[in-house]
């Protein structure tokens, strides 16, 4: 039997196809165990106005203070918008050290180049496997610039200045290619970090300089709709158990963070990283509130799987240590995978292993073999200083033989050491690949001076890139992908941005700087501005 295309449309009208739409994943506790929805979906009764202890009201509500929350409430005091910021700790908590923007003045200054479409290509095509929202990514490639200017402006000339542009080497393969957008700052260091740092500062200054009422140790439980669905409020829950109502008349913008605390929400939507540990955040912090009041507002959830930004040993040899692709054996004492892949991927092979986690084996050579690893991503620092503190503060292991090492991590004696031997006769051959796994053989490199070493790798879920689903407004849609009047989403709570199921690295500081963004497009266009004092 034939069909052509207009028969085939024709049968879909007619069966519904056609007329399909996507409900919200959202459900009251009764419909969560009748649709076998998980539980920690269920959408909570209504908090009725008999409930409410007081009420408070601005043009604008922002739920979080992460980097997102942060730049959301920053932009806003900068275009005179009163502001209610809803916060679930006892101040700003945010991590990371650096932030990714393109079409700066540093950049500029510093004679950076940057083709932001040939950027967002590589990573919509390639580790977004499309999944990406095109419009989402050109916000970034728009306004980064204005973002970092921004930050810039402040505080280049203070002791959290001065900033550079990163500028990426010439990589040695594809897979180590990066780009020049990494603003890094050379000043003060303190609490969580400098982004940690940097965000305290705008947020003490903004909260100076404009009409912002802060409630800290007060989570966002709850959106107020109005009879047309338009999100004109928060319900915030004070310390003593008493409900707070902020109203909104321009709009409310979710930056509260990711999921990576919640396990269960985890393993539904990022199953790739079950058994990951969570990384920094304090203990029930990183819930994913947010997202879940949007989805109770009936906001989408972008379709899973997720991503994660995923990073290896918060302390350590950290990123540097770990990107050098030495040996890798697993519990058992034998190599998995190939060894040589870009450092954003590497937990992905882990996650097909006993504990999540790998251990790099390499030789006293390390010195010399390092430099000789391939260029681009690899990040080579002072390894002679370096190895001897790492073994000094216990982030890595030393041995005499190779026996004592396997005993000394635990695995199997007789296993590593024919993992090692058979390493060392891979390294002896003439390869442009080795035939084990593939790996480029002057990447090969012999274990055989003594002392012997390993590094214990366990990659963290930093935070997760999958979110609400939104338009490149910011704005929340709905399950006709339209979007919810009043209702923007920022951050971590944001989905759209990354694609695939892990943050590719080949821009350092893009979730970071991704966060500052949509919190600035957000603040933006709950005011009904394009841009930076651009009217819509």
């Amino acid at each position: 039997m034939s069909m052509d295309r207009r028969s085939f449309l024709k049968g879909a009208a007619m069966t519904g196809i056609g007329a399909m739409t996507f409900a919200p994943i959202a459900a009251t506790a009764n419909e969560a165990a009748a649709e076998n929805v998980p539980a920690y979906r269920a959408k909570p009764a209504p908090i009725t106005d008999d409930q409410i202890s007081e009420t408070f009201e601005a043009d604008v509500v922002v739920v979080g203070l992460g980097n997102a929350g942060v730049m959301a409430t920053a932009t806003l005091v900068e275009n005179g918008a009163s502001v209610i910021v809803l916060q679930k700790t006892d101040g700003v908590l945010t991590h990371g050290a650096v932030f990714a923007a393109i079409g700066s003045k540093k950049q500029k200054e510093m004679g950076v180049e940057q083709d932001g479409w040939e950027l967002i290509g590589h990573l919509n095509r390639g580790s977004g496997v499309n999944n990406g929202k095109w419009e989402v990514m050109k916000a970034w490639l728009d306004y980064s610039g204005n973002m970092a200017d921004y930050i810039l402006d402040r505080y280049a000339s203070t002791d959290l200045g001065p900033w550079i542009v990163d500028v990426a080497g010439e990589p040695s393969e594809p897979w180590n290619k990066g780009y020049s957008c990494t603003h890094i700052a050379l000043g003060r260091k303190e609490g969580l970090g400098k982004m940690w740092t940097l965000s305290n500062q705008i947020f003490n200054d903004v909260c100076a300089e404009g009409n912002v009422d802060v409630h800290f140790e007060t989570p966002a439980v709850q959106l107020r709709q109005d009879e047309d669905g338009r999100v004109v409020g928060v319900i915030g829950q004070q310390a003593d158990g008493s409900y707070i109502l902020c109203k909104a008349t321009k709009g409310v913008i979710l930056a509260a963070g990711g999921y990576e605390q919640n396990l269960e929400m985890r393993h539904e939507f990022l199953p790739m990283a079950d058994g990951l540990p969570a990384g920094f955040s304090r203990p029930n912090t990183n819930m994913g509130d947010g997202i879940l009041m949007g989805m109770w507002a009936g906001g989408l959830i972008q379709q899973g799987p997720h991503g994660s930004s995923a990073h290896y040993d918060i302390g350590g040899l950290s990123i540097n240590g770990t990107i050098v692709p030495f040996l890798r054996v697993n519990k058992y004492g034998e190599r998995f995978s190939n060894e040589d892949v870009a450092y954003h991927a590497i937990w992905v092979q882990d996650a097909h292993q006993p504990g999540h986690m790998h251990y790099q084996i390499f030789d006293d050579n390390y010195a010399e073999d390092v430099p000789n690893m391939g260029e681009g991503m690899t990040l080579l620092g002072d390894w002679a200083t370096m190895i001897p503190q790492a073994v000094e503060d216990g982030y890595v292991i030393k041995a005499d033989t190779l026996e004592e090492l396997a005993q000394a991590i635990d695995v199997p004696v007789d296993n590593f050491v024919a993992t090692v031997a058979r390493y060392n006769e891979l390294a002896e051959g003439n390869y442009d690949y080795e035939p084990d796994f593939g790996k480029l053989g002057y990447k090969v490199k012999k274990i055989a001076k003594a002392p012997f070493y390993a590094a214990p790798r366990i990659a963290y879920v930093m935070n997760t890139l999958g979110g609400l689903e939104i338009d490149g407004n910011m704005q929340v849609l709905d399950a006709e992908f339209k979007p919810i009047p009043g209702l923007f989403a920022a951050g971590n709570n944001s989905g759209c941005f990354f694609g695939g199921i892990y943050q590719d690295m080949s821009v350092p500081g893009m979730s970071v700087g991704r966060a500052l963004l949509t919190g600035r497009v957000a603040a933006w266009r709950a005011l009904g501005l394009v841009g930076a004092g651009e009217q819509a």
